[in-house]
């Protein structure tokens, strides 16, 4: 089974514009992701895919494939399956361009499970530990099945724990996850998602991952104990500064 990393990334983030090529400790997030993943074992491509000739061009200067995507793509998993004929992996893991901490620990389990797992799609999710994180909209929460398949992803604080008035208490008395902006998905899957229906719930949540439950394909997600630190907003740029400085073999 051939597996292949792919790291799209938008160069006009809604939220933060250009952050892409903002410095973190002096090079660039997108470049951090893509030579994060070259750590991992038992892959055979790394290809970032990017909306602009100026991305691509840096891209091939830093020493990694890249390939042009349309700028009208509404999401990663999107810009994947438009060139998705251009991608020679079975199994394709999806790394977001503004992950440069990406944890590898649920990628391996990803690439050991793709074979043997009946899902289709697998992804990553780890326990919320703070009511801070819980009431995020920035942090995606999910509500899982007995066999740790997705039912629903939110932005909002999944579930509501009606018997308990104060919010800070709430991840004491129930473990709430949250979701890790990683997917593995088996090719067949990508080649079917541009056809998918985008419901309503995708378009509510801003949320990619919810076409598939709309479309009633089954998520797998593996449990990984620590988040990972992306980078949505200017201030998480900031957080991200500290953190290198406190990990400077990261």
């Amino acid at each position: 089974m051939r597996v292949d990393v792919i790291v799209p990334a938008r160069l006009q983030s809604s939220r933060f514009p250009r952050k892409i090529l903002q410095n973190l400790d002096g090079v660039p997030i997108l470049r951090r992701v893509l030579e994060r993943v070259t750590k991992l074992h038992g892959i055979d491509k790394i290809i970032a895919l990017v909306d602009d000739e100026a991305v691509l061009q840096l891209v091939s200067q830093w020493g990694f494939c890249g390939i042009l995507t349309s700028k009208n793509c509404t999401s990663g998993t999107e810009r994947i399956a438009s060139i998705i004929d251009q991608l020679e992996g079975d199994f394709i893991i999806n790394v977001q361009g503004d992950e440069p901490f990406i944890a590898l620990d649920p990628l391996h389990k990803m690439i050991a499970l793709a074979e043997n797992s009946s899902s289709d799609v697998l992804t990553a999710i780890y326990p919320i530990t703070s009511s801070k994180m819980l009431f995020s909209p920035h942090c995606v929460k999910v509500v899982l099945d007995v066999y740790d398949r997705a039912i629903y992803f939110s932005r909002s604080p999944i579930p509501f724990l009606r018997d308990v008035s104060e919010r800070e208490q709430w991840p004491i008395h129930h473990q709430f996850w949250g979701h890790m902006g990683v997917y593995g998905y088996h090719r067949k899957i990508l080649k079917q998602y541009l056809s998918l229906k985008a419901g309503n719930l995708e378009w509510a949540e801003r949320l990619e991952q919810l076409r598939l439950l709309e479309n009633t394909i089954p998520v797998q997600c593996i449990r990984t104990r620590e988040p990972s630190m992306g980078i949505d907003v200017q201030e998480d740029l900031v957080a991200a500064e500290v953190f290198l400085k406190a990990h400077p073999d990261f």
